[in-house]
């Protein structure tokens, strides 16, 4: 058993090692892309503010490439459109100065019958002296994706028809000179414009609340340590990473979760120290859990399950007659299950 239990410990070994090593990093640079200017321009941007929240640009999996890569800017998002801007739509002469604002632009996956679908949001709005000029939203789904090219290019695409949207509907020098916005070339009215934009806010903050939410509360038997009942706690720090601690009737536990799958459903590793009953019983465990919500509410209420071995390194005269007179340190089975969100 105890050979059993250093080969179960190198094989996990190997497995994260493949998983944190084979990571790549690759960086979005705006460097070298440029937008087409056009006749006519009144503005030109001065500023951009950027305001979108960018844990959610992380990790992807792309077509049949399994390794997982970290979507990155070469500097930062502000600073790589304000360069885009510079260079592609210049200041010139009688031209008023517009402020860029990106809600958002953010990268998320849908885990469909045929694969992995990656959907790209993007939002920003125009502001002159205060006033939002321009605002609107725009999303693309690559399906089965071959490039992070990709993102590059949508990005480029969508900043680029979000001004000739802008130009299209604004005469934002006419805007500038009355000091507030056309409402006839807007169409809407303030009130309207104000509705539509707390809209589009909101439904932003929904979409990256609900792809950047996925701490799990487990609780059930033997969860949170060597308990007959206990909640645990996981903090999700990355696509792959998880931390989370946990404590029952009666004992606690700590350890790190590495998932299989970047969403919150699916399969774990989980290493972790336990204790029974307070400094009574304790050990270094290795699982394999997994959770699913019922009904399909995928992320939602669900079942919650883990099992594996652990080394009892610590055991109270009173526990050993459970474990026949056993003395740590020796393996033995770990597991865990009830019901998690």
């Amino acid at each position: 058993m105890k050979y059993l239990l250093r080969l179960l410990i190198f094989i996990t070994f190997l497995f994260v090692s493949n998983i944190l090593l084979g990571q790549n990093e690759y960086a979005i640079s705006l460097e070298n892309e440029k937008i087409i200017d056009f006749d006519n321009r009144e503005f030109f941007i001065k500023e951009v503010i950027d305001k979108s929240k960018k844990e959610v640009f992380t990790y992807s999996k792309l077509g049949n490439n399994r390794r997982i890569s970290m979507l990155v800017y070469d500097t930062d998002l502000q600073s790589e459109v304000k360069f885009l801007f510079l260079k592609s739509l210049p200041e010139k002469k009688n031209q008023i100065g517009l402020t860029l604002i990106i809600d958002a632009l953010s990268s998320t996956e849908d885990y469909g019958e045929k694969g992995e679908d990656l959907k790209i949001t993007f939002q920003a709005k125009l502001v002159f002296e205060d006033e939002v000029l321009f605002i609107n939203r725009y999303e693309k789904v690559f399906s089965d994706a071959k490039s992070y090219k990709e993102y590059t290019v949508f990005i480029v695409q969508t900043i680029q028809g979000f001004i000739y949207d802008f130009a299209m509907v604004s005469e934002p020098a006419k805007s500038a000179q009355v000091k507030e916005p056309r409402k006839e070339e807007r169409g809407n009215s303030e009130d309207s414009e104000e509705e539509t934009e707390n809209l589009l806010e909101e439904e932003t903050e929904n979409l990256l609340e609900e792809n950047t939410s996925r701490d799990v509360v487990a609780i059930g038997y033997q969860i949170g340590g060597f308990n007959l009942i206990g909640i645990d706690y996981e903090f999700r720090a990355t696509d792959v990473i998880g931390i989370h601690a946990g404590i029952g009737f009666k004992g606690y536990t700590a350890g790190v979760k590495i998932h299989f799958k970047p969403t919150k459903d699916g399969g774990f590793i989980n290493v972790n120290y336990k204790d029974g009953g307070f400094g009574e019983i304790d050990g270094w465990a290795v699982e394999y859990g997994s959770r699913k919500g019922f009904g399909g509410n995928a992320g939602g209420f669900g079942f919650h399950y883990q099992v594996g071995l652990i080394l009892i390194t610590n055991l109270s005269p009173e526990y050993r007659n459970v474990f026949g007179g056993a003395t740590p340190p020796f393996p033995s089975i770990s597991l865990g299950i009830g019901f998690s969100w």
